[in-house]
């Protein structure tokens, strides 16, 4: 995990938000539509970054994507993910760049994963036009729960110059209302809360 990284191995600090923010991690179920997780962690020139957020923060949705309309949207969010400047904007002076990202969806949920088999045995023998749309329904009603995580590893030349951070997630991914910002720097370690109406932070005093 990527957050054992950026809070113990990349830092070496012991930050008790690490355990908390694992534990929430494990219980996708407990997490708030709108409010998404962002871990930053500066060491040198090294910068790692960690975004968690609900499914429905990025594609309007928890469940498991079953139409075409929603497994094109879950693409979509991923493609877009993968695009750290749709992410955070940093600044040019940094002179950062992307050397590894990674994005994943996560589905708790196995009432979904056994609807899944059911629908699919069903499918093949019906030729339902409707059939997509009582699927959608049908996973509306369902207990599943998902989560986009996100993971990018970047070189900064002069990772002194990320100063100012702002967030053009927001304007991206219509359904985020908010994120809670970790950040571990060279000189002290801070938390954030960022939202739409105030997507910036100032990182003076951290690095």
């Amino acid at each position: 995990m990527m957050r054992c990284v950026l809070i113990a191995g990349l830092i070496s600090l012991p930050l008790a938000a690490g355990a908390i923010a694992e534990e929430k991690h494990r219980q996708l179920g407990a997490h708030e539509h709108g409010h998404g997780s962002f871990n930053i962690a500066i060491e040198g020139k090294s910068v790692s970054m960690e975004l968690e957020a609900p499914g429905a923060d990025i594609v309007g949705f928890e469940h498991k994507a079953r139409t075409k309309k929603q497994k094109a949207a879950v693409s979509a969010a991923k493609e877009k993910l993968k695009s750290l400047a749709k992410v955070i904007d940093l600044s040019d002076a940094a002179g950062c760049t992307l050397d590894k990202v990674s994005v994943e969806l996560k589905i708790e949920g196995g009432k979904d994963d056994e609807h899944d088999h059911a629908e699919k045995k069903k499918s093949k023998h019906e030729h339902d036009h409707g059939h997509e749309n009582e699927e959608a329904k049908s996973d509306e009603k369902e207990a599943s729960h998902s989560e986009f995580h996100a993971e990018y590893s970047l070189t900064c030349s002069s990772p002194d110059k990320l100063t100012t951070l702002s967030f053009p997630y927001f304007k991206n991914f219509k359904g985020a209302e908010e994120l809670e910002v970790s950040v571990v720097g060279p000189k002290s370690q801070k938390k954030y809360e960022v939202e739409r109406d105030s997507a910036e932070i100032n990182l003076g005093g951290v690095i």
